[in-house]
C-alpha cells in the first residue's frame, strides 16, 4: 500500500494549488514581497583596463625603476629606500602609442638618491613610457595611474 504524506488518514490525491490561486484579496495583506536582492554591475572595461594596468606596472619597475636603482647601488628596504612612488598621467594615440606624459605626484623616500639623481630619474621614466605602446584596452585617451613601489615597514 502506497503511504502519503497526509497527517490524517487520508489518501486522497489533491490538486496543487497554483500560487496565483493562493493570492485572494482576503489573504493577500497577511504576504509579504520577496526582498530584492541587491545588484552589481561590472565594467568589464575597467577591470581589463586596471589588469592591464597592472602589467605595465611590473614591467615598469623591472625594466626602468630596478635599472635605474642598481645602476646607483641604491636596495630598497626600510631603512634606505622605502617609497617611491609616482602617479602619470599617460595620453595615447589610436594605435595605443604614448603621446604624452604628465606627472601628477610623487613620494620618495630614498636617502641615497640625491635631487640629481631624482631628476634622471624622472627624465628616465618619461623617457621609458613615451617608448611604450598601451594595450588596446586604453585606446585612445588620457589614463592615470601610480607606478612604483611603497614598502610595508
Amino acid at each position: 500500500m502506497a503511504s502519503s504524506c497526509k497527517s490524517d488518514g487520508n489518501n486522497e490525491r489533491e490538486q496543487v494549488k497554483k500560487k496565483s490561486e493562493d493570492l485572494t484579496d482576503t489573504n493577500m495583506a497577511n504576504k509579504t514581497k520577496a526582498p530584492q536582492l541587491d545588484t552589481t554591475t561590472v565594467d568589464m572595461e575597467k577591470v581589463k583596463k586596471d589588469l592591464d594596468w597592472a602589467d605595465i606596472k611590473l614591467k615598469f619597475i623591472s625594466e626602468c625603476l630596478n635599472p635605474f636603482l642598481k645602476a646607483r647601488k641604491v636596495t630598497t628596504n626600510c631603512s634606505d629606500c622605502d617609497k617611491i612612488s609616482f602617479s602619470y598621467t599617460l595620453t595615447s594615440n589610436e594605435n595605443g602609442e604614448v603621446i604624452n606624459v604628465r606627472r601628477e605626484s610623487e613620494t620618495i623616500q630614498c636617502k641615497k638618491l640625491s635631487s640629481n639623481d631624482i631628476t634622471a630619474l624622472h627624465d628616465a621614466i618619461e623617457i621609458y613610457l613615451k617608448k611604450q605602446v598601451l594595450p588596446k584596452s586604453f585606446g585612445k585617451g588620457s589614463y592615470t595611474g601610480q607606478l612604483g613601489f611603497i614598502l610595508k615597514c
